[in-house]
């Protein structure tokens, strides 16, 4: 009785009885997915309004009706409706009168029974088969009859013999049949508490009691799983499984379906059927809309300002009815009659945007190419996904793309026909021919099952074209054995009928959902509580729809240009954005209405919020860096911020974070394009998608598949993979022509289009079911999903960690520490130090440096990646193979193959600028270079010019400091502060190469081999007390090393791959290349200890500290008092002049006199070139040196801000005045150093006869020198009595006045006249540091031209 009355109830409901007796006094009120007919007597769906059969008593829903559809479009048969071609024949009917679903028999393969009006066909395994599959009930049907007719056919044949003797009834598979053989009894009816078998034997036998964890059915013995209890799919027949289950249900609100199912509150009216009987959606009122918004005539509240804007957002468009005048279409293009405001992109794209469907007609038939993740249909110019390709659904209009398909592998539970289809094994040697070919009834069908055979088989037994077989009910397969059925797992990952969580049982499986999803009622989809928004930015704006009531909501937004990026903090109710028009992350309030900003001075190409460690993230593609900074609840106090990432990172573009693993993915569009995945940390770094890529700017992550979503701009196609990066699928629709940015949601994926400018949705495997969910004339650009269940978690791993700046999330996940730029890490894992005083290793690679910290080891070695570091891209740079480094002057030295030069680029704030070049040597390659710290002189070796030279970087003056006996130089180290040098000299012996170490003074005296059995040394380097050098013989997979007062020599065995030495305070470092490369130290216990190892290709590394770097020599001061060069030595200095100068005394230098006007000498003192031949090209010495091109050009004048996109140039270091050229003063920065009135100063403190400088506050003076004294008082001229001398030196100083008035003219031309050209003029050092730098330029990117509407356009 119970069951009948909940089944009359509900029949009530849904016949609108119940809502005629209750609504005698009020106004009808509509769903939001229905509208009131004209009279106001009922309510009809939007889906059967203009479907050509009238639902109203007054017939208003078809009136003002289309009576065309599009070229797109199908007409149902009988009413004006239209649908997409798309939904013809795809086993669903859009149509009322079913049109869409027939005359679909021929290209349904194995189609034999027609029914439901011939809207569905059949194959011959569907009848009778135990299985209601037609509406009708016509494929069960007669099935007692066909066994009636072979009994028949068997009592002719036996001459008519008693019922008693018939033959015995044959049953399908899934059911058995009763003792006394007059019936069929389904398997799953057997044993459930009512007779169906006439003499009752379906409930013989059965046991009285449920075994325990099972559930017994109210009518009736049947016994189900206790999962299957309340699951929403009643197992009972009778549904005492599904009644009062509203005490299990999370948020169970309203029951329906006789009490088999309940839903929470959120999904009652929300324009979706949850419920069978419909009852979730009667009754409904729509809600007020707020004084700020308009309410659609649909229900629908949208922003005012959405108002008459000329476009239709409202579904009934009613938001442009009644309009006081036209609207301003900034697009300039409009539909001729309606009026609406129209993009060029919109003619002709198969959605009607005009009233009047203008826009869709009269459209051009355009020939299209086919993508490579796309198949062509045969018959029209039309390109569908290959995967829709033979998927059973129908996509191409001529339904070519389920033509010619390949033969179906068939279960092993069932008979494949030769020519394709699967048949169960009741229908095989039926007699009747079920394969088109016959396959099934032929061979040795006559072979019946003997009693030998069902035993062996466990569980039945068929005859088949091969003979006898053994059968498998449904939920098994039959195993490799031939005669035994096992489980069928329906949850493997590739076949699963689940979309959320599937439990496979014995025979069976059930669906579950994730917390905070409710099953639907087909038992196998899930549906979140509480109403889900997208979140999208269109252009400068941020909108919010809600994706089952429709509402419309726009932030506020301080942004001018388009708003490429953003992401939300559900906990703080904020929206994070980046502009193409701020250099600052800003937010907006999703409450309050209000903006603010996060973090100014830094650019993002890319944000992304973690919402369980409290953290933000973000992507500067112009450095190369993935950052992050801690999540403030109010104001942001310290803006610091920590590098993340920031190694090998190629122009990343997009960036998708998963903190319930741990995890974050981003792609890369430079040289290499992929995409890669690491912990948030940074940690366990791998490329997941490098394939099937090209060019993607969007990620996102489906959290409850497990997969990693991207948008491709290039092959215009949306692309997915597991997180691993297997199983790669890329859908290349045609409605994804420009894909944006993405998000996925449950079954369903979102995207922008900004060409088509839409965002659009779509089911997240097929891609199939698109719909258009917001279209403006304005360009989309980000896309996210909010619900506050998508930000939700049990555990918090930061909240208990205890870092004292930032902590992030390890894969796991679990809490890490992390510092910003400028602290470290401490050995407790928690707190952070300064480093300012601490010794780092640099490690080079070809356009990279990498900083790390020694103090880092003390937290953790044997690491498989970096350890706490940061890189610095090096920018013109493409083959790096030496380093040096100042910290006085914050400047990297380093040598590149491919430019065969020696530059140097300033370091500040963790950018460098442009590589300003020092040396060159064309034609050629340096191989050793070093640099001395106290006077900033550079020696250096090459392959063509073998000796050692030193060349000052203040001046551009160059000398050889060692000549003779000179091989190939591989390696130089100093030691200024005991004016040491050594060197590796590779010398050629017959046939042989021979290597030695060397060492002498700085100068090249005192020359001495310290070791002559090294066979490949490389990679010297001085101990801290320069007592001791230590090299690595590549060759021998060993550390030498000599102390160079004993000549003792010690070694340590490394093996093989032995590439570089360094040292610290004594402590030894190695590293060793091979597939990986690996940095080793030896601790405290002599122990050799692996630190870290990387992928990354290193070829050098140093390591460096301000104790190391700190000390005098007697260059230290005024250059020593030379003119030129000063080097120092054990005992002193000595004081060295230029190659083309010679030495006046032991200090000063005058150009050497045999060269003619106009040219230079070589460097080996043998001939002279013509100065405007140097560094053309041309070699013309024979020692090359007029090809060595120290010139110093526009050094800091023009900063590279790196790639074209960059809105500002890095900032560097604070300007200081320019030194005066020539300047006998050594460069040091702890002083302040700029230049003084000359004249007047030059007048009054220096005699007249000299310039002035200002040191440390002091002013002093340069004089020439035949005037010598402080204030180039004295007269050298004067100071020579005898005649003979007095002549003598008045010639030498009359020859040094004349030249000294040419250099000194002409160099005050050059700094007065501003004609010469740029590559001509020389620039020492001292003028790098004191030139006034620029301020940061304002370069735009790409996207940020002058257009209008700043389109963004797609790769080509």
């Amino acid at each position: 009785m119970s069951l009948v009355y909940f089944m009359c109830l509900a029949l009530l409901q849904h016949s609108g009885l119940f809502q005629v007796v209750s609504s005698g006094t009020t106004p009808l009120k509509c769903g939001r997915r229905s509208k009131a007919c004209a009279d106001g007597s009922e309510c009809v769906l939007y889906s059967h309004v203009c479907d050509g059969e009238p639902d109203c008593k007054d017939s208003s829903d078809e009136e003002n009706c289309a009576s065309h559809c599009t070229d797109a479009q199908f007409q149902c048969a009988h009413g004006g409706k239209c649908i997409d071609k798309g939904q013809v024949c795809d086993g669903e009917s859009q149509c009322r009168d079913r049109s869409d679903e027939l005359r679909c028999t021929t290209t349904s393969e194995g189609c034999v029974h027609h029914c439901d009006n011939k809207s569905r066909c059949l194959p011959a395994n569907f009848l009778c088969d135990g299985e209601r599959d037609c509406l009708d009930g016509t494929d069960e049907a007669a099935c007692e009859d066909q066994d009636e007719e072979t009994e028949g056919k068997s009592t002719v044949t036996a001459s008519a013999p008693t019922s008693a003797s018939s033959a015995p009834l044959s049953c399908s598979l899934a059911s058995k049949p009763c003792k006394d053989n007059s019936d069929c009894v389904l398997y799953n009816h057997v044993c459930d508490g009512e007779v169906d078998c006439r003499d009752g034997s379906d409930e013989d036998g059965c046991v009285s009691e449920c075994p325990k964890g099972q559930f017994q059915c109210a009518h009736g013995r049947r016994c189900i799983e206790r999962a299957q209890v309340c699951d929403g799919a009643p197992q009972c027949q009778d549904r005492s499984d599904e009644l009062a289950c509203s005490g299990t249900v999370e948020g169970c609100s309203h029951q329906c379906d006789a009490r088999s199912r309940c839903v929470p509150s959120s999904f009652l009216c929300d324009g979706e059927r949850d419920c069978q009987d419909g009852t979730d959606e009667l009754d409904c009122v729509d809600d007020a809309c707020g004084p700020s918004e308009f309410q659609c005539g649909s229900g629908q509240c949208l922003a005012v300002s959405m108002r008459c804007d000329g476009h239709p957002d409202c579904p009934d468009q009613s938001d442009e009815d009644r309009c006081s005048k036209p609207p301003v279409c900034a697009t300039k293009q409009r539909c001729p009659h309606s009026r609406e405001c129209l993009v060029q992109e919109w003619l002709c794209d198969g959605d009607r945007d005009c009233r009047d469907g203008t826009d869709e007609k009269d459209c051009p038939v355009t020939q299209v190419t086919c993508g490579d993740f796309q198949w062509a249909c045969k018959s029209k110019p039309e390109c569908i996904p290959a995967s829709w390709r033979c998927d059973g659904s129908r996509d191409c209009e001529d339904g070519s793309d389920e033509t010619e398909c390949d033969v179906v592998t068939c279960p092993t539970r069932q008979f494949g026909c030769r020519t394709g289809g699967c048949l169960d094994p009741g229908l095989v040697c039926n007699g009747v021919g079920d394969c088109v070919d016959g396959s099934d009834e032929a061979g040795n069908c006559g072979v019946k099952c003997s009693e030998e055979d069902r035993r062996s088989c466990s569980q039945t037994c068929f005859s088949s074209p091969q003979g006898p077989r053994c059968g498998c009910s449904e939920g098994y397969e039959l195993l490799e054995d031939a005669v035994t059925c096992g489980d069928l797992d329906e949850c493997d990952a590739g076949t699963s009928m689940c979309r959320h969580i599937c439990r496979n049982s014995h025979g069976s499986f059930t669906c579950d959902c994730h917390p905070g999803y409710v099953l639907e009622a087909d038992g196998r989809r899930c549906k979140i509580t509480g109403e889900p928004l997208l979140l999208s930015s269109i252009l400068n704006d941020l909108f919010v729809l809600g994706l089952r009531s429709g509402r419309v909501d726009v932030l506020p937004s301080s942004s001018k240009k388009a708003i490429l990026s953003l992401d939300y903090d559900w906990r703080e109710r904020r929206v994070y954005w980046d502009s193409l028009d701020s250099v600052s992350i800003k937010w907006s309030s999703l409450d309050h209405k209000s903006t603010g900003t996060l973090i100014t001075g830094v650019r993002a190409d890319s944000v992304a919020v973690d919402w369980l460690g409290r953290n933000l993230y973000w992507i500067d593609g112009v450095k190369s860096q993935i950052l992050a900074i801690q999540l403030p609840s109010g104001a942001v106090t310290s803006p610091d911020f920590t590098v993340i990432l920031d190694e090998d990172l190629d122009q990343p573009r997009s960036l998708a974070l998963l903190p319930q693993k741990g995890l974050m993915f981003w792609t890369e569009i430079g040289s290499t394009v992929k995409i890669e995945r690491a912990g948030m940390d940074g940690s366990e770094r791998r490329a997941v998608v490098t394939t099937s890529l090209g060019w993607p700017v969007g990620v996102a992550i489906d959290s409850i598949a497990n997969r990693v979503y991207w948008t491709d701009q290039r092959l215009r196609a949306i692309g997915s993979a597991t997180l691993d990066g297997e199983d790669i699928q890329v859908l290349q629709m045609k409605d994804t022509s420009n894909p944006f940015s993405l998000a996925v949601f449950n079954d369903m994926l979102y995207w922008s289009d900004t060409k088509r400018r839409v965002v659009q949705e779509a089911d997240k495997v097929t891609g199939k079911n698109r719909r258009v969910l917001l279209k403006r004339p304005r360009q989309p650009f980000g896309v996210k999903i909010m619900h506050p269940l998508l930000q939700s978690a049990t555990e918090r791993p930061c909240e208990a960690k205890g870092c004292s700046h930032l902590c992030v999330l390890a894969p796991g996940p679990r809490a890490v520490c992390k510092c910003p730029s400028g602290l470290l890490l401490s050995e407790d894992g928690d707190s952070c130090f300064s480093s300012l005083n601490t010794a780092f290793l640099l490690m080079l690679a070809p356009s990279t440096v990498t900083k790390i910290y020694l103090e880092s080891r003390h937290t953790a070695f044997g690491l498989k990646d970096w350890p706490e570091h940061s890189a610095l891209q090096l920018p013109g740079i493409n083959q790096a193979a030496i380093l040096d480094y100042s910290l006085r002057v914050d400047a990297l030295f380093v040598t590149d193959i491919s430019t065969a030069s020696l530059s140097y680029l300033r370091i500040k704030d963790g950018a460098s600028s442009s590589p300003h070049q020092l040396l060159r040597v064309p034609d050629d390659t340096v191989t050793a270079m070093a640099l001395d710290f106290v006077t900033l002189n550079i020696y250096w070796s090459s392959g063509k010019r073998r000796w050692i030279h030193v060349s000052s970087t203040t001046n551009v003056y160059t000398a050889v400091v060692v000549k003779e006996g000179m091989g190939r130089v591989e390696s130089i180290a100093l030691h200024p502060r005991r004016g040491s040098l050594c060197f590796a000299n590779l010398v050629a012996q017959g046939s042989d190469t021979g290597a030695t170490v060397e060492c002498s003074n700085m100068d090249g005296t005192e020359r001495r081999v310290v070791w002559k059995d090294a066979i490949a040394p490389e990679s010297l380097v001085f101990s801290g007390d320069g007592k001791s050098i230590y090299w690595a013989d590549t060759s021998l997979g060993t550390i030498g090393s000599v102390q160079l007062d004993e000549l003792s020599y010690t070694e340590l065995k490394v093996g093989d791959g032995l590439a570089a030495v360094a040292l610290s305070d004594d402590m030894l470092l190695w590293m060793t290349t091979g597939d990986k490369t690996k940095v080793w130290f030896q601790d405290e216990q002599q122990q050799n200890t692996m630190w870290f190892e990387t992928e990354t290709k290193v070829v050098s590394l140093k390591v460096f500290s301000r104790s190391d770097q700190r000390g005098a020599n007697q260059c230290s001061a005024h250059n020593g008092g030379c003119a030129h060069l000063c080097l120092p030595t054990a005992e002193g200095r000595t004081c060295r002049c230029a190659h083309d100068h010679s030495p006046l005394n032991s200090s000063h230098c005058v150009p050497r006199q045999h060269c003619p006007a106009g040219s230079r000498l070589c460097l080996d003192l043998l001939s002279c070139r013509p100065i405007n031949e140097r560094c053309g090209g041309h070699v013309g010495c024979f020692d090359r040196s007029d090809q060595n091109c120290i010139t110093l050009n526009e050094i800091l004048s023009d900063v590279v801000p790196g790639p074209s996109n960059l809105q500002n140039s890095i900032p560097l270091a604070p300007s200081v005045p320019i030194l005066p050229r020539n300047s006998s003063a050594s460069l040091n920065t702890s002083e302040e150093l700029w230049t003084v009135d000359l004249e007047q100063c030059g007048d009054t403190r220096c005699s007249g006869r000299g310039r002035c400088v200002v040191v440390n506050g002091e002013t002093g003076c340069v004089c020439p020198l035949w005037y010598p004294g402080d204030s180039c008082q004295d007269d050298l001229l004067k100071s020579l009595q005898r005649p003979l001398v007095y002549g003598a030196v008045g010639l030498v100083t009359l020859v040094a006045v004349i030249v000294a008035l040419v250099v000194f003219r002409r160099t005050r031309s050059d700094e007065t006249s501003g004609t010469e050209p740029p590559a001509a003029r020389e620039t020492s050092l001292t003028e790098i540091e004191t030139k006034a730098e620029p301020g940061p330029s304002a370069q735009t990117s790409p996207t940020e031209t002058d257009k209008p509407e700043e389109v963004v356009t797609a790769v080509d």
